[in-house]
């Protein structure tokens, strides 16, 4: 199965809450997922609010997920490391209210410690993050965003071998991150498919992409940009998708957010009539091509 949405309130949408999001991204986008942005800080929701999103998302089969606050480091300690706890336990909390299933965070920096060093600090902390949010009995999964630059950690490598570590924590898989931080990889399909290569490890059910185009260079990423402004195609990404049949939740990252989610499900749909010779196409239907 196909899902796509974006990331946060849609910038079209005239009302300005979570709950006008939402409503927005169904019944105007035709969406059938949305990732909830508490990124800049520790948002406020009211239960109503989030018993909204629950039974809304529910009754109309729209995928939820929730991004924590932007600046997190499981690589640190003290304040730091208590202040990174405190904003991904209450984003799990508020996940849970809505029904999301997964809440991603960044994973940390490497600072003055090696690489090696990093990826142990952080599994020790997310073993311990878990264990508190099983204690909760918070059901949302913590997911770790791969990172698109060199002093970030954050590599697929890494981030596949922390999820192998670390019980109940998913990858996230930022694949305009992952084209910034190979300094342009991701162009044929071969280099798609080295990435479902290497999460086969995880024997992953379902996978979360974030997608957008992203100002690079010398392998670090600068900022987000357009998906048509960058130099990652989406083309081959799709075929190895269809062809394989994964089941795949698509969040739109660009600075267009909706507009290019929909831009997602168009390319989707045109590869779809492409194989069936049809003249439209659903991107939540793929019956006629299994």
């Amino acid at each position: 199965m196909i899902r796509i949405g974006q990331a946060g309130i849609p910038l079209s949408c005239k009302g300005r809450t979570n709950k006008d999001g939402l409503v927005y991204t169904k019944q105007i986008l035709d969406l059938n997922a949305m990732e909830v942005q508490f990124v800049r800080g520790l948002y406020v929701m009211e239960d109503e609010e989030a018993e909204f999103m629950r039974n809304y998302s529910k009754d109309f089969d729209i995928e939820l997920h929730v991004h924590a606050p932007y600046y997190v480091n499981l690589a640190g300690s003290g304040d730091e490391l208590d202040l990174s706890f405190e904003k991904i336990i209450y984003s799990a909390r508020l996940a849970d209210k809505m029904g999301a299933e997964i809440v991603v965070t960044h994973p940390g920096y490497y600072g003055e410690q090696s690489e090696r060093k990093t990826l142990k600090k952080i599994i020790k902390n997310l073993k311990k993050l878990t264990s508190l949010l099983k204690k909760e009995k918070i059901k949302a999964k913590i997911g770790i965003e791969t990172m698109g630059k060199q002093k970030v950690f954050g590599s697929l490598d890494e981030i596949i071998e922390i999820c192998q570590s670390v019980k109940g924590v998913v990858p996230v898989v930022g694949l305009g991150h992952i084209h910034a931080r190979t300094n342009g990889g991701l162009k044929k399909r071969e280099d798609f498919e080295e990435i479902f290569e290497k999460l086969k490890a995880l024997k992953l059910k379902k996978y979360l992409i974030h997608v957008t185009g992203v100002l690079f260079e010398n392998g670090n990423e600068y900022y987000h940009i357009p998906i048509k402004k960058g130099d990652m195609p989406l083309a081959p990404l799709i075929e190895i998708i269809l062809d394989r049949n994964y089941d795949v939740t698509f969040i739109s990252e660009s600075p267009l957010l909706e507009h290019d989610a929909v831009y997602i499900k168009l390319q989707v749909e045109k590869a779809i009539m492409k194989r069936t010779a049809n003249e439209e196409a659903d991107y939540r239907d793929l019956s006629e091509i299994l």
